[in-house]
């Protein structure tokens, strides 16, 4: 009669144990979310100037790398393109906060690229090679002549 009752109070103990084991876990099925926090959409930028780009990235089992590139909107001829630059942070982080910074090139008699909308596009991958993709849409002009 004991035995019985200790193998009954080890199976509802092993029970508990797992159904509480498996509700406090939780599944990681979202990517890291991206920022940029100090541009605000269709922000007007100008060639010839710096575009700087505070990120801020976040995820609840970490960040270990990052990209981003820029290009046209529309894809035009002549448009301006940073080709994908891949970052690997050396460590995952619950949460990162960085800067880059794309030269933009001034005009010249040989080169002058498409002014118009532009899209920054940043990636950023977690811990469980889950990707998370953000877009920011700027605008890039030459600067008026004064």
């Amino acid at each position: 009669m004991f035995m019985r009752f200790l193998k009954q109070m080890t199976l509802i103990f092993i029970a508990i144990f797992t159904f509480s084991a498996c509700e406090k876990e939780e599944v990681d099925n979202v990517g890291p979310t991206i920022e940029i926090t100090n541009i605000v959409d269709n922000q007007e930028f100008k060639f010839g100037d710096d575009l700087r780009m505070n990120f801020k990235f976040t995820d609840q089992t970490g960040v270990y790398e990052y990209a981003y590139e820029l290009y046209s909107k529309d894809f035009l001829p002549k448009e301006f393109t940073v080709e994908q630059k891949v970052f690997d942070l050396n460590g995952s982080f619950k949460e990162i906060s960085l800067q880059q910074v794309i030269i933009l090139p001034a005009k010249t008699p040989s080169e002058t690229f498409a002014e118009g909308d532009y899209v920054i596009k940043v990636q950023a991958s977690d811990d469980h090679q889950i990707v998370s993709t953000f877009y920011k849409p700027i605008r890039i002009v030459y600067p008026t002549a004064e």
